[in-house]
């Protein structure tokens, strides 16, 4: 068994070319490693969030012949992002947020 010698902490850590600092937030998955400043951690995860509700959304107008593909993937217009804040304000599932970050999320992207 190695000895072990701990020589600081809460200081900056080399991890190959990325450098951890002490309050980051890791993200480990099979393609690699993210460090996330614990200031940006938020912002991050609602955008993850809202971008998984309206992946989901978008599925379902697809499927029901509203939109296109090549609609759903471009610039939405005042209609759709109208139809979206309802379709996101009505949602059945269980949101990955509060309703209240995600009016919020909604008021400040202007839904």
């Amino acid at each position: 068994m190695r000895q072990t010698m701990l020589v600081n902490y809460n200081v900056p850590v080399r991890i190959g070319k990325a450098i951890a600092m002490p309050g980051d937030v890791v993200l480990a998955k099979r393609g690699g490693v993210l460090f996330i400043p614990p200031h940006l951690v938020e912002h991050i995860v609602l955008t993850a969030e809202f971008t998984r509700l309206s992946d989901e959304f978008g599925e379902e107008m697809i499927k029901a012949g509203v939109y296109t593909a090549g609609q759903i993937d471009s610039a939405w217009n005042d209609e759709m992002n109208k139809r979206f804040g309802n379709w996101v304000r009505s949602y059945k599932g269980k949101l990955p947020m509060s309703r209240e970050q995600l009016e919020k999320y909604l008021k400040d992207r202007n839904f």
